[in-house]
């Protein structure tokens, strides 16, 4: 399913074959970052301790249903380089939506408009999710 997304960029492609980090899928409620369905997220690496190591890819994808058929609505991305921006964690934010199952993703977000939200999350690691 993740595989050919138009739009994404490739390095976030693979994401479905990385770790689960929810439990159990985060439901779409009027409170819910991202509101496109429900929504699951994936880490290319494990934290270690309270951080994800630097190279570290994470996912949020949202699900759509139109139609009667399931779909990726929302991609929202961080990427975890060193130095890139010391202030924000050293994460780099994107987000992607799409209305329909064969629309290609155009980006929505990207790092200031995400990082008011996920200072919040500052000592998860800028991470809400959590196991």
């Amino acid at each position: 399913l993740a595989a050919g997304l138009p739009g994404i960029p490739k390095l976030y492609q693979p994401y479905r074959s990385w770790h689960k980090v929810n439990a159990k899928p985060i439901p779409d409620t009027p409170t819910t970052a991202h509101p496109a369905g429900v929504k699951n997220v994936f880490a290319s690496k494990r934290k270690q301790g309270a951080r994800y190591p630097y190279g570290t890819l994470i996912v949020k994808e949202g699900l759509t249903t139109a139609d009667g058929k399931r779909f990726v609505s929302l991609i929202a991305a961080m990427r975890k380089v060193r130095g890139i921006d010391p202030q924000h964690g050293d994460w780099q934010f994107r987000e992607w939506t799409r209305a329909s199952p064969t629309a290609r993703f155009s980006l929505i977000a990207k790092d200031a408009t995400c990082w008011s939200c996920h200072a919040l999350a500052k000592k998860n690691d800028w991470v809400y999710t959590k196991k």
